[in-house]
């Protein structure tokens, strides 16, 4: 046989060593599916286990997380209630918020609306864990951007307020009310 000829004399190509590639890849996504499996339940397991130990501990740790982060919205709440309160604060309300003339094309229609409810606001509290599970309290982050927060109190008229947009980290200014919805 000639060093140039294609011709390998009947011999067989030789067999590749090792897996093929349809076993390569077949254990690699095995391995991965059992470190995720045993990721999960191994933390699952962790997660029960302190669960177990001190659950009103877990719960405090749990409701303090969600005050953190409910409270920029909360705080946004109260600042429009309290205007809500005074004349003079609604004024400053309608005016700062342009979405209003929505529901009440002049200020002197808010002021009037305003005028039947204040009477019936409840005063507003901090934000506790205590007004999360039993006051009424709800936070709405809706698609778009906008937030609703809501407070049904035990006394006092319920009171509704969208916010145009989520409070950005450094962000000291008010937000955007798009619409009030006292009940």
């Amino acid at each position: 046989m000639a060093d140039g000829s294609w011709d390998n004399g009947g011999q067989e190509v030789p067999a590749k060593a090792g897996l093929p590639l349809w076993a390569k890849i077949g254990l690699g996504c095995g391995v991965a599916f059992l470190v995720v499996l045993v990721t999960c339940v191994g933390g699952a397991a962790y997660l029960g286990s302190r669960i177990k130990k001190d659950p009103d501990g877990f719960k405090n740790k749990v409701m303090g997380f969600a005050l953190d982060k409910l409270r920029p919205d909360w705080d946004d709440f109260r600042a429009v209630v309290d205007q809500l309160r005074t004349p003079e604060g609604c004024r400053a309300l309608y005016a700062a918020n342009p979405g209003l003339a929505k529901t009440w094309a002049t200020e002197a229609d808010f002021l009037d609306a305003a005028g039947k409810w204040r009477k019936d606001l409840a005063p507003i509290s901090d934000l506790t864990p205590e007004l999360m599970e039993h006051q009424g309290l709800h936070i709405n982050h809706m698609i778009g951007g906008r937030v609703e927060v809501g407070w049904s109190p035990k006394t006092g008229r319920p009171v509704y307020v969208t916010f145009a947009g989520a409070r950005k980290a450094g962000d000291r200014g008010p937000r955007q009310v798009v619409e009030v919805d006292v009940r």
